[in-house]
């Protein structure tokens, strides 16, 4: 197993561009997929917003929880409590920053966790389409590296921007060199976002993936 430490040494500065260029990913991303011959009008948000109905959150995705009520499950009393109403406040105040970025569209944001509070991630969806995201291009060879440092990965209808660590060229990645940034999947009518995933599921790019297409089930 190669350490972190002696991957940065040997693939040098191109390596390193790659993680600044990966650090503004993982800071910015939410830019969603919709279908490749769709016409998304210029603007502020590069989005327009599609008439319909409220957007409710699921109250699970794949096992895990609103992390509102993971928190309260855990009986951490008045301090839980607290947390919990914080958590909602924010979820709530991205969602209306959301619908607000797409013109009014209906719109919800939900953070899930698992019942320890080791997992969790946040749900995004909004009517309204939405490119595909853009990742920069890198040359994982020339750079001496196994893969690139951020890329593009679809499951599905599903695009996933990962970010992987430096693993040096016909070394086997660690399982977890990869984090995922955003799984996304989209049409003219719909966009839905899972990111800022954080614990096991978010070394489970396949995983994320899985999540948006189940609550795309649920909100379809």
């Amino acid at each position: 197993m190669v350490t972190d430490a002696g991957r940065v040494a040997k693939f040098g500065l191109g390596g390193l561009v790659g993680l600044a260029l990966g650090a503004g990913l993982v800071g910015g991303a939410w830019l969603i997929a919709g279908d490749a011959d769709q016409s998304v009008p210029s603007g502020t948000a590069g989005a327009r917003a599609v008439p319909g109905a409220d957007l409710s959150a699921p109250e699970k995705l794949g096992g895990f929880l609103h992390q509102d009520q993971a928190v309260l499950d855990l009986g951490k009393g008045a301090d839980g409590q607290e947390t919990a109403d914080r958590n909602r406040a924010w979820d709530s105040e991205s969602g209306e920053r959301l619908s607000e970025a797409y013109g009014g569209a209906a719109a919800v944001v939900q953070t899930y966790s698992d019942s320890s509070l080791e997992s969790f991630f946040q749900l995004a969806a909004v009517r309204g389409p939405t490119p595909r995201p853009y990742v920069p291009y890198e040359d994982a060879k020339v750079l001496g590296l196994e893969r690139p440092t951020n890329e593009l990965v679809t499951f599905g209808k599903v695009d996933c921007v990962v970010h992987n660590l430096p693993t040096n060229a016909g070394d086997e990645p660690d399982s977890d060199s990869v984090s995922t940034v955003s799984c996304q999947r989209g049409d003219a009518d719909l966009t839905v976002l899972v990111r800022n995933s954080t614990g096991d599921v978010a070394h489970e790019p396949s995983q994320v993936a899985r999540l948006v297409d189940e609550a795309w089930g649920e909100l379809t």
